[in-house]
């Protein structure tokens, strides 16, 4: 077999489809979790379950010993624990992590951003070839509004107007499984990542009620009705962050870059792709991802 390639989050949006990827191109897989018993139910049979904690650095130690790679997910405390557990480990080649396009300095202190600039930094600092991904938002955001759209057609946001190049999550993975795989990058590779063209609310809630052959609508709603709203699925502190997020998106104004096709020698799959092939969800509200999973 393959070298072998530690995945964090190998049970989410983009690490299962990493996964697979990897097993076809015959490497071996060893995932990180938390619940070994719960991951082996979700997981293909062939991939190595090690026992572990994205902030617990003593058992990141023991889970990265034996791979020579491995795909990062930013834990609450930046990076820190996997930073310290990838500096002592003797057998990795490279890193690959997803981050975010987040701004820096001391006047941007929601916590999302400060996540990925001190897991940036600190990742950085580990001294190995590191490779940071930086994706627009996941399309797959659109199953949040899996439960309005079960009680009606109306889909309520606090920024309609906010256009964003969204990104199937299953590009992300290629993107990894190709960089993950490739000739070893020399030092630090920024990777900006974004799906083929930017797109507002209205926009693609447009292009899901086609795909579901329904009438949907959008409606702009005011911040705390948005944090009333999803009170039963997300934290509030997480849902004003979020907010704040999206702010600082309209200022950004992400724009639409060449890298999936230029890493995978194919095009991003469109939302309207991804609204076809996960229009199921949309029936079955109780599937829809949580929002930390889905971004």
């Amino acid at each position: 077999m393959g070298h072998g390639v530690m995945v964090t989050g190998a049970t989410g949006t983009v690490g299962r489809h990493l996964v697979g990827r990897l097993l076809a191109r015959g490497s071996r897989v060893r995932a990180l979790c938390r619940s070994p018993e719960h991951a082996a139910a979700l997981l293909p049979r062939g991939v190595e379950i090690a026992r572990g904690d994205l902030t617990d650095s003593a058992s990141l130690e023991s889970a990265l010993h034996g791979v020579d790679a491995a795909f990062v997910l930013l834990a609450e405390d930046g990076g820190e624990a996997f930073a310290h557990a990838a500096y002592h480990s003797t057998g990795l080649r490279q890193l690959v992590v997803v981050s975010a396009d987040a701004p820096r300095g001391p006047g941007f202190d929601n916590p999302l951003f400060v996540k990925h600039v001190q897991g940036e930094a600190r990742l950085r600092a580990a001294g190995l070839p590191l490779t940071v991904l930086r994706p627009g938002p996941f399309a797959s955001l659109a199953l949040q509004w899996a439960p309005a759209l079960a009680a009606g057609d109306l889909v309520g946001v606090v920024h309609p107007d906010l256009a964003v190049p969204v990104i199937d999550p299953r590009d992300i993975a290629e993107v990894a499984t190709a960089v993950l795989l490739g000739p070893e990058p020399a030092g630090v590779r920024i990777l900006p990542l974004s799906g083929p063209q930017a797109l507002d609310v209205h926009a693609r809630v447009r292009v899901l009620g086609e795909v579901l052959g329904r009438e949907l609508k959008v409606a702009r709603i005011a911040p705390e009705q948005w944090v009333r709203l999803v009170a039963g699925r997300l934290p509030e502190a997480y849902a004003r962050q979020l907010i704040e997020v999206e702010r600082y998106l309209i200022e950004r104004r992400l724009p639409v870059v060449a890298s999936v096709r230029e890493i995978t020698g194919s095009a991003p799959r469109s939302f309207r792709t991804w609204a076809q092939d996960h229009a199921a969800a949309f029936s079955a509200p109780d599937r829809a991802q949580s929002f930390e999973e889905a971004s």
